[in-house]
């Protein structure tokens, strides 16, 4: 055996001569000595062997990958002599390939087990699809290969992947990650999130990518965005949907010439005693009322006409395309006699109307809520004018509106300025003509408009929730005022103060804390402040306003019924609240001389009043009949301009000066 130096480095030796001097047998080189046979048997047979890759043994015990190639070498006679050859040490480059190996199969084991779908593709066809793309569309992966894109893609996405791939080809930029829609084999539609980009596969360049499902991330999306737009209740168009739409038609009716301008309107619906059906039957009830009307609006009218639930029970109507004046009345009217027949709610068949006010669109408006808001202010005037009918907005409503914005405006910074003041009417025994009290009634001061009287201001106090800090205020002042009165005039020791207090003021639950602390402070008997609630405060029955008035009769307070007669709260009310007197409304003092019908109803409450041992004052007071008659059938109380107006403080006190008794 001659080998080289190279040789025994292969296997770990020094030298040839140390690996001559330790291995007998090249048997005991091959790591499988039954190897060394086969190749031996197979030279003799072919004469040669080239490349062979085996496995020997080091010197240190171990195995190393070596290519070996071998020629047989015959003597004269053509006989086997003996065998020349190389062998070089692949080992390194054995590990590489191994490891290539191992790492080649991970990727295609991770690839065809992936839950994300895997595609090549050369040109528009797929030459490869793992099992999770091939499943996402109810494919096999067979079926997927050879199949072009298009016929596994949504018809109305194509155009876009073309345009995709004509850009590629461009070599212009191509974002690598975009949505799309692919179908399922049943037809259904898949939203995908793909991330493709090319590679180069034996030398032809291929697009490789990833497929993501994200159908129910989409489904998801698109009920987020049918929450945001539309209410949850009726499932119409909500305000911000509509307030959108109806930008649009502004949009385009402002920007067209004004032969071909696009006229657009707008119906605002408001249901007519709403409130009757929650109070009545429940706000289950009244749910199932709005949902009713929603149906019933859409099956009439959904075809040409955009329907929005715009906020409780307040609908708005946008019709589509061009609207006249002439068109938007049809629709109004066809609305109302959607409102001729019941509607069904579990089982009972309640009616319910509707008042709608109309706005033909103008240039002249800039945003949809300056529309909405003349469609609001047109509405209230079709209630006005006797509900269940339609109005149309015109320039007049317009001007009354920013007039009550003013008045609005100015009133809120009314009490910055303290603009309020406290004019006072007597209130006269009507037997004596002695002057026994006075109600406090508050007048505005306005910078511009001089003095005015409740009826001027009182509505927007109530609707802007003011009134409550008002009659707060005439509270605190009344009390002042009344006891700088007692302490001047002794001989008025006697003297009541009659203030009103609002339905909401008498059920915070600070008012009896409150009027314990003005009687406190200005030492007023408690009986000299007499608190003056409209039937309204306690037509609910026993509830909070109830808890409230017991509360304050506690401390001693006088409790009055205003206006009594014309509200609409049960008798069996008054017998269980702690009421002191009743205050009959000039509603039946007015003519009480020449109606008959109002004469007995005074008859009727002054008996009322007096079983229940009620006093009793007449409001309206203006001529001297009036008051003989009131007289006449045992009224106590009364007050009205035959006795003297509402005065301000310092001509009130000229009054008390005069001395007690007013002569009518």
């Amino acid at each position: 055996m001659e080998v080289n130096r190279v040789m025994a480095g292969i296997l770990g030796y020094d030298s040839a001569e140390q690996l001559k001097a330790s291995v007998a047998d090249m048997l005991q080189v091959y790591a499988d000595p039954e190897e060394r046979r086969h190749l031996v048997e197979r030279a003799l047979r072919d004469g040669s062997f080239s490349h062979y890759e085996t496995r020997v043994r080091t010197r240190d015990g171990e195995l190393k990958w070596v290519s070996a190639s071998a020629l047989l070498i015959r003597d004269e006679a053509g006989q086997p002599a003996h065998f020349t050859g190389s062998v070089l040490d692949i080992d390194q480059r054995h590990r590489m390939q191994v490891a290539l190996q191992h790492s080649e199969s991970r990727y295609r084991t991770l690839v065809e087990h992936s839950q994300v779908g895997v595609f090549i593709m050369r040109g528009d066809v797929y030459t490869y699809a793992n099992h999770a793309f091939a499943n996402l569309l109810g494919y096999t992966e067979a079926e997927l290969l050879g199949r072009n894109y298009r016929e596994i893609m949504a018809p109305e996405v194509v155009p876009q992947s073309e345009e995709r791939d004509r850009l590629r080809q461009a070599g212009e930029h191509v974002p690598p990650d975009f949505g799309t829609c692919l179908l399922h084999r049943d037809g259904r539609r898949v939203f995908v999130r793909v991330s493709i980009g090319p590679v180069q596969l034996d030398g032809v360049e291929h697009l490789t990518g990833t497929v993501l499902d994200i159908t129910r991330q989409r489904e998801a999306e698109e009920r987020l965005r049918f929450h945001a737009t539309h209410d949850p209740l009726t499932g119409l168009p909500n305000r911000m949907l509509f307030n959108q739409r109806l930008a649009e038609s502004m949009l385009l009716s402002s920007q067209a010439a004004d032969r071909r301008r696009r006229r657009y309107a707008v119906l605002f619906l408001d249901l007519d005693g709403f409130k009757w059906v929650n109070d009545s039957l429940g706000h289950g009830a009244g749910d199932r009322l709005l949902v009713e009307i929603a149906r019933r609006l859409e099956d009439s009218l959904l075809s040409d006409v955009l329907i929005a639930r715009y906020g409780g029970d307040e609908f708005t109507l946008l019709p589509d395309g061009d609207c006249d004046r002439d068109r938007a009345v049809e629709i109004a009217r066809r609305v109302l006699k959607l409102f001729e027949q019941p509607f069904d709610i579990g089982g009972q068949q309640v009616f319910s109307a509707a008042s709608l006010g109309i706005v033909i669109g103008q240039r002249n408006y800039e945003s949809p809520d300056q529309v909405l808001r003349d469609a609001d202010t047109a509405m209230y005037r079709a209630k006005a004018a006797g509900k269940s009918g339609y109005v149309i907005f015109d320039e007049a409503m317009h001007q009354e509106a920013l007039s009550r914005l003013q008045l609005e405006t100015d009133f809120r910074l009314a009490f910055e300025r303290a603009e309020f003041r406290l004019h006072y009417q007597p209130i006269i025994e009507l037997a004596s003509g002695r002057l026994v009290g006075a109600e406090a009634l508050v007048r505005w001061r306005h910078p511009l408009r001089g003095l005015l009287p409740p009826g001027d201001f009182l509505a927007v106090a109530e609707e802007t929730g003011l009134i409550v800090d008002m009659d707060a205020w005439g509270l605190r002042e009344a009390c002042r005022q009344l006891a700088a009165w007692r302490k001047a005039y002794p001989e008025f020791t006697g003297l009541s103060m009659n203030v009103n207090v609002d339905e909401r003021q008498m059920v915070s639950a600070e008012i009896v804390e409150e009027v314990f602390t003005l009687l406190q402070t200005h030492q007023l008997p408690p009986a000299s402040l007499r608190l003056e609630v409209t039937e309204t405060a306690f037509r609910a029955g026993r509830g909070q306003a109830e808890q409230r008035l017991l509360s304050l009769k506690a401390l001693g307070v006088g409790l009055v019924v205003d206006d009594f007669g014309t509200g609409y709260s049960s008798l069996e009310s008054f017998a269980a609240s702690p009421f002191d007197a009743l205050k009959m409304d000039q509603l039946f003092i007015r003519d009480i001389e020449t109606n008959p019908r109002h004469r007995a109803i005074v008859r009727t409450i002054t008996g009322f009043a007096d079983e229940l041992g009620l006093a009793l004052t007449a409001e309206g007071i203006e001529t001297e009949g009036q008051r003989d008659l009131l007289k006449s059938v045992g009224c106590q109380y009364g007050q009205g301009y035959l006795f003297s107006r509402a005065l301000p403080p310092e001509d009130f006190e000229q009054m008390l000066l005069a001395g007690s008794r007013i002569v009518g």
